[in-house]
């Protein structure tokens, strides 16, 4: 059955498409195919002619040659939309009327149609070829909402019911695709404002380019504004933080998934990480870009440049919120002092990080940026100091540890990198501000030293 079916449609479809107009009817041979299958099939049913098995077989043929006609016949984003709507009602088959076969079918179409989405995204979303397309209002944005309406209707379908039948006998397979679902449709549901968002910025930077002939040099010079780039970088790390922040939310609240929970907080983590190096170096250049006037001749700066980085701030803050919250929830099992410790060191070290940035951001808008490295020594001392007396107040000896180990760095920085380049002046503000500090921590130690030899510390 199966060869007569392949051989047939495969000499079928050679024939047609050797033929200048038996092309346009390659989609409708495939479609009767299906219909000839379905046919024999509602026979066989009908009439119980052969066991049920067989029944199913012609059946998942005609749901083969109907999937194989859609991108015979039509192209793009309908390819996506057909298959997936495909897939979350032969889903929809296999739940309501307990029919494991649909539902089993139905898994690799989701697949596919995955797979056809990134295709749509990777071949319209392509600011360089010229076409302009308007954000959030284009035929991928709304296949993409489609889509996601289609897996969370599928995803409403599973976890509707609690005691769900596993469809397969491998157990392993049915976790696979317990965490299958819900990934595809965080995936899709993530990349689809991504797209957007990186489509907008890239489109204007493309829209940017300025091209000046050289009649000296013989050519022309090319320039884009690059600001438009770094806008991009900026905005896109802005909405992950948004994002995993939000799902955070949505977890705690709703869903109360331990496994989510756990990979969501590693992610939240990263982001945070990915933001106080990539994000803060975007932020640096608009900044830069701003104070010099780059390429002012022909680009506008605005000072957006300058806020933009109060607006990430806010996201961030939210990120630690939401991580904060994390760590409060039983069912993740989080609660113990080696998390806590992470938890201390991430939001320290971040606002650290965040404060030199702002400091040298703050004397390079002011024409000051030649004395950064005497602001960040005392910087990072009187942060010591504080987060010295955060530990002795708190009960908590890592973050005296990593103070301490802070101000060591510190006085490294200024013997070995900051005195060689200072001028006596400045020398002597530093070691007599350092100085002071250090008589400081000295006598917090002695003064609360029992309350630091507690051994029921932190």
């Amino acid at each position: 059955l199966l060869a007569n079916s392949f051989i047939f449609f495969g000499l079928g479809y050679f024939i047609l498409d050797s033929h200048p107009v038996g092309k346009q009817f390659e989609g409708l041979f495939t479609l009767c195919n299906a219909i000839i299958h379905f046919g024999v099939s509602v026979v066989i049913y009908r009439e119980k002619l052969a066991d049920r098995n067989l029944f199913f077989l012609l059946a998942g043929l005609v749901l083969v040659f109907i999937t194989i006609a859609i991108p015979v016949q039509l192209d793009g984003n309908w390819v996506t939309l057909l298959w997936i709507g495909e897939s979350a009602l032969l889903y929809w088959i296999g739940k309501t009327k307990n029919v494991p076969f649909y539902e089993k079918i139905s898994y690799p179409v989701m697949i596919i149609s995955l797979f056809s989405i990134f295709q749509d995204w990777s071949t319209y979303y392509n600011a360089s070829g010229g076409t302009y397309m308007m954000p959030v209002f284009n035929i991928s944005f709304l296949s993409s909402v489609l889509f996601i309406a289609a897996l969370a209707f599928i995803n409403f379908l599973k976890y509707k019911n609690k005691k769900d039948v596993e469809v397969f006998k491998d157990r392993s397979l049915n976790a696979i695709i317990t965490f299958a679902i819900p990934t595809m449709l965080l995936i899709v549901l993530y990349f689809s404002f991504y797209m957007e968002i990186s489509n907008y910025w890239e489109q204007l930077y493309q829209h940017s380019k300025v091209e000046v002939v050289n009649s000296t040099k013989g050519y022309s010079d090319i320039y884009f504004f690059e600001d438009l780039s770094w806008f991009k970088s900026v905005w896109i790390i802005n909405y992950s933080l948004l994002f995993f922040s939000l799902l955070t939310f949505a977890n705690i609240t709703k869903l109360k998934n331990r496994n989510l929970g756990r990979i969501n907080l590693a992610i939240n983590a990263f982001l945070i990480i990915l933001f106080l190096t990539f994000g803060l170096f975007s932020l640096s250049f608009l900044r830069d870009s701003y104070i010099h006037n780059t390429l002012s001749t022909y680009y506008q700066h605005s000072s957006i440049n300058i806020w933009l980085r109060y607006i990430s701030y806010s996201f961030v803050v939210l990120m630690f919120i939401s991580i904060y919250k994390y760590l409060k929830q039983e069912y993740l099992e989080l609660e113990n002092s080696t998390m806590k410790v992470a938890f201390d060191a991430l939001i320290y070290g971040s606002v650290l990080w965040v404060a030199s940035s702002e400091l040298i951001s703050w004397l390079a808008i002011m024409k000051f940026s030649e004395t950064f490295k005497l602001g960040l020594s005392i910087l990072w001392g009187v942060y010591s100091l504080l987060i010295i007396m955060l530990g002795i107040w708190k009960k908590k000896k890592h973050l005296r540890v990593g103070a301490i180990t802070l101000f060591g760095v510190t006085l490294l920085k200024l013997f070995f990198y900051d005195v060689t380049e200072l001028n006596t002046i400045a020398k002597t503000i530093i070691f007599v501000s350092l100085g002071l500090l250090l008589l400081i921590i000295s006598f917090l130690y002695n003064k609360y030293k029992l309350i630091i030899n507690d051994d029921n510390e932190i």
